[in-house]
């Protein structure tokens, strides 16, 4: 078996022994589209990390792929029904919930986009490199006594829910499954829930998600509310968020992700326009994940998932 890893800055060592112990193993930085065909056509497997989508046309020149391995729970990097068609298998977090509960990264980015946006951090550390003390400017506010809500409570929105606990925030949430967490009140709708958070914490999956924070949901938010992003960008219609960027209908966001920031042309996008505008947002390039220590231990345990999915198969 010929195994590649398409990025391999900081890859877990542990799962490159493991990939090994499978196989031949590429360990490459594969730089664009072009390069990323030419590698995948004479392999059996590939370990990808969300710098490339792994769409149709491209499947379709590596048909020696039979597995796809990422460390992510979200897919909507790859075409996962036509490679499943064909045979293919993706190997995932998906579903790795007692596993997946141990990795912290994704909430405590969430955290640090609130405190920064909520107390003007970012905006305030600029104007100090310019020379300026301007303390008067960058008046925020407290989290204390604010209302969190969390849309999605699985293992990110449970752990989000409980920093918000610790801050002295009051908690909400909305799942569309009935769950019944340690805390948090919950609302029986979305709208039910945007209309009373100060804070609105995104983490529901791309999967049958897509464009649920649409213009009529985000209609219901007051002209206080801040919004959170870091599941994936497809979930929000951008278009309606921005105009009530624009129109200050809120008071601000922060987005860990955007829906075509797999496209290279995020420069161009209608938030990051808005935030190079001078508008209260912020974005950061889909870091929340991007710990060492939180992707060497889900890249060591997908190498090692895809072990056990190959003993199986003999």
């Amino acid at each position: 078996m010929k195994i590649l890893i398409t990025e391999s800055e900081h890859f877990s060592s542990r799962a490159i022994e493991i990939l090994k112990s499978l196989g031949t193993v590429v360990i490459s930085d594969i730089k664009d589209r072009a390069e990323l065909i030419a590698a995948l056509k004479p392999v059996d497997a590939a370990f990808i990390r969300l710098g490339f989508k792994i769409d149709k046309e491209l499947l379709e020149q590596a048909s020696q792929l039979k597995y796809i391995l990422t460390a992510t729970t979200g897919l909507d990097h790859i075409d996962g029904a036509y490679f499943k068609s064909r045979g293919g298998q993706i190997i995932s977090l998906q579903g790795e919930t007692e596993f997946l509960t141990s990795i912290p990264s994704t909430a405590e980015h969430t955290w640090a986009l609130l405190l920064a946006l909520i107390r003007h951090i970012p905006n305030a550390i600029d104007d100090v490199k310019k020379g300026y003390w301007r303390r008067d400017a960058f008046k925020g506010n407290n989290l204390s006594g604010k209302k969190l809500g969390i849309l999605g409570m699985g293992r990110v929105g449970a752990q989000v829910s409980k920093y918000g606990q610790v801050f002295g925030m009051q908690i909400g949430f909305y799942d569309k499954k009935k769950i019944n967490p340690e805390i948090g009140e919950r609302f029986e709708t979305a709208e039910a829930l945007f209309q009373w958070a100060d804070v609105i914490s995104i983490h529901i999956p791309a999967e049958l998600n897509e464009g649920f924070i649409n213009a009529q949901l985000l209609s219901n938010l007051h002209s206080e509310s801040l919004l959170l992003n870091t599941s994936r960008g497809s979930v929000i219609e951008e278009a309606a968020l921005a105009t009530l960027i624009k129109e200050r209908k809120i008071k601000g966001c922060a987005l860990d992700v955007l829906t075509d920031e797999l496209e290279g042309k995020s420069i161009e996008n209608k938030m990051v326009v808005l935030m190079n505008q001078g508008y209260n947002v912020l974005i950061t390039p889909h870091i929340a994940g991007a710990t060492y220590e939180s992707m060497q231990m889900t890249e060591d345990y997908v190498s090692h998932k895809f072990r056990t999915v190959l003993i199986e198969d003999k």
